[in-house]
């Protein structure tokens, strides 16, 4: 199967990611912002988007634009961008959430060139609860990517930062993955799953609890906490910055305790004798400060494994395409 069609997709709640292998053997990413918004129809707006090079989609009578141009057109009208993804997987009250899904997909990996095009995709796992939820949702991204004429193989989201940031490592450790719905644990030993859980908190949930303290408008909130390393959670200046370190750092506590007692209660976690090094993606783990805090928190509740090194993963917005590449790669070499 040598010299086949290899891509990896990671499908976040804010954005969606791909990656694969150039002739010269180097890695592209391809990045679109995960939205859409709905347009008026009117007899202009269809020139209008095509002469502003935007993208956008008709959809039965209804025109929507995507990725960033849907961004782009919600900053200047001032709406809220919809998404397709809700708490990591298809959001079930959006009607249009699998045809837009669709589109934005084709759109960031096109069609696939041969019958024996790989595509490797990221999913979440089942939150600490498991309700069981991520099998639909795999299940349609399977169909999604099968109509492409992709053959679709599922990746932990973990667990495939786990294969892109701990290979020095011999694929052991921890890969903790920051989106917008969730955030994904992966413990891994040499590239094995041990444990695997998601925890329901990510940037949407600091987004919407900082808002409503506030009295803000959402978007006003998350353009704040999108400024990536210019938001220091240890010095936050403004109003806004305030309430969105606060709620880093409660989202943190929750998160290590939620990974306390899923591994105190793993009887499968006594394999690792040695201290495990913990590492990050996700946009939302770029501000300056979320380490260092995630570091203090993590030292004071009695963690049941020796931590090592934590960090962030190099590239860590496109880490997770990356993962799921490897894993590409390993299937077919």
């Amino acid at each position: 199967m040598m010299g086949n069609e290899m891509k990896g997709l990671y499908i976040g709640t804010m954005n969606l990611i791909s990656s694969s292998l150039a002739e010269d053997g180097m890695v592209q990413l391809k990045r679109l912002r995960h939205g859409f918004l709905k347009i008026k129809i009117e007899s202009s707006m269809t020139g209008i988007l095509k002469n502003e090079g935007l993208q956008y989609a008709e959809v039965g009578r209804d025109l929507y634009a995507l990725g960033d141009s849907a961004s782009h057109m919600a900053h200047v009208t001032g709406q809220n961008i919809n998404r397709s993804i809700c708490n990591g997987i298809l959001d079930s009250k959006e009607e249009k959430a699998e045809i837009i899904l669709k589109l934005l997909i084709e759109t960031l990996i096109g069609k696939a060139n041969g019958e024996n095009s790989l595509c490797c995709y990221s999913v979440p796992a089942e939150t600490s609860e498991g309700e069981h939820r991520v099998v639909y949702h795999s299940e349609v991204m399977n169909e999604m990517l099968k109509s492409l004429g992709y053959r679709p193989l599922a990746v932990n989201e973990g667990l495939a930062l786990v294969f892109s940031s701990l290979a020095a490592r011999r694929f052991t450790g921890m890969g903790i993955s920051c989106g917008g719905g969730l955030l994904n644990v992966c413990l891994a030993h040499q590239a094995h799953m041990i444990e695997s859980f998601s925890v329901d908190r990510g940037g949407d949930w600091i987004d919407e609890n900082a808002s409503k303290v506030l009295g803000m408008p959402l978007r006003a909130v998350t353009m704040a906490k999108e400024k990536g390393t210019a938001l220091d959670l240890e010095k936050p200046t403004t109003r806004i910055e305030k309430a969105i370190a606060v709620y880093y750092k409660e989202m943190i506590r929750y998160a290590i305790e939620i990974m306390r007692k899923r591994i105190e209660g793993s009887r499968k976690c006594s394999i690792f004798q040695d201290p495990i090094d913990i590492v990050f993606s996700g946009a939302v783990a770029l501000p300056k400060g979320f380490v260092s805090i995630f570091s203090q928190e993590i030292s004071k509740v009695g963690f049941p494994l020796k931590v090592g090194q934590i960090s962030l993963a190099h590239d860590l917005e496109y880490a997770i395409a990356r993962g799921c590449l490897i894993k590409a790669m390993s299937e077919v070499l």
